[in-house]
């Protein structure tokens, strides 16, 4: 299974889920089955369903998940600025789905608006490359903004095989079932090498007809 989904690197991931929206547990169950430390999901829109999360990442690695949610961008924008007192190098992820949408409300002046979100980009990238922590967010508003300050870019889709993830250093290239898995050209390829097309033809040597 761990084969079909990355762990995530240290610094700022994007992750475009659309049309996938259980590729965000998926991905933060994956990266925790093989990390310790707390996690810290800043939610907007009831992002974090518990069941969703259980479904995901079960026992020990549920309860290391510590949720905070905002209903309001100024809300989002103090659970940010909190984050430095809480992160530190041992941390396992952060977690904000949803990052742009609600500096978008009409509560929040436009002016304010545009700085608390810069100031959150800003906030959330700085604090992953100053303790080497894997921050994850996902972004339906500003999504242009948020990749061009994210470090990196995860694509999810739906595909009828299961889920496929691409991303800078990874590609699914195996689908796992409970009757056993499925695999696809590129893995073939990565594990037996691509057909020379440049070499030469052998030769047919001309066949007499039978008399």
């Amino acid at each position: 299974m761990n084969s079909q989904l990355p762990t995530l690197d240290p610094g700022l991931t994007v992750l475009d889920d659309e049309g996938a929206p259980a590729a965000l547990y998926r991905l933060v169950g994956r990266h925790l089955a093989d990390a310790s430390g707390s996690t810290y999901w800043l939610d907007a829109r009831n992002a974090a369903s518990p069941d969703a999360i259980r479904r995901h990442a079960a026992g020990r690695v549920a309860r290391s998940i510590r949720v905070a949610r905002a209903f309001t961008g100024y809300q989002h924008y103090e659970l940010v600025r909190s984050l430095p007192a809480e992160v530190t190098p041992r941390t396992a992820l952060v977690v904000a789905p949803n990052v742009a949408s609600l500096y978008a409300e009409d509560d929040v002046p436009a002016f304010e608006a545009e700085a608390m979100f810069d100031a959150t980009l800003e906030l959330l990238g700085a604090l992953a490359d100053a303790l080497d922590v894997p921050v994850l967010v996902t972004a339906r508003e500003r999504r242009d903004r948020v990749r061009d300050a994210a470090d990196r870019t995860v694509t999810a889709e739906r595909t009828q095989a299961g889920l496929r993830v691409d991303g800078p250093s990874f590609r699914t290239d195996v689908y796992w079932h409970d009757w056993g898995f499925q695999t696809t050209i590129p893995y073939w390829v990565e594990l037996l090498g691509a057909a020379e097309t440049d070499a030469e033809p052998a030769p047919v040597e001309p066949v007499a007809p039978e008399v």
